[in-house]
């Protein structure tokens, strides 16, 4: 009796074990995922903003494909004129910039996908 009472209890024990050590697995390929889509829309904002410092004007959206290490995750890049002030005697101007990672294109559109991760980050830019 006791040898089954150990057997059965040595079991569960294994059991929980396993349990713990796959959700420890699928939290750190999540964190990894959510890094990636990180520095996806990371990537996105410094484009965003060399595009506008480098044209002086604002492309409404466009949607980069990350290469080389961020293969399959996405950056949606927006970018919005918020204003113009007058200062002195020139005119600033003031510009929003949204950028979205994710590993699924287009960006928000899966949701309902378990291994779907999303980070967005925003900039304000004067020019």
């Amino acid at each position: 009796m006791m040898a089954i009472f150990l057997i059965v209890t040595l079991a569960a024990i294994g059991v929980y074990l396993l349990t713990v050590s796959t959700g420890q697995l699928e939290a750190v390929s999540q964190d990894q995922q959510g890094a990636k889509a990180y520095q996806a829309a990371r990537t996105g904002i410094e484009w965003g903003a060399y595009q506008l410092l480098r044209n002086s004007s604002c492309t409404p959206s466009q949607t980069l494909i990350r290469q080389q290490g961020l293969t399959g995750y996405y950056a949606e890049v927006t970018c919005t004129p918020l204003a113009t002030e007058p200062e002195g005697g020139a005119i600033i101007k003031v510009y929003g910039i949204t950028a979205t990672g994710c590993n699924a294109t287009p960006c928000g559109a899966a949701n309902n996908v378990p291994t779907y991760v999303e980070r967005q980050l925003q900039l304000t830019l004067t020019q």
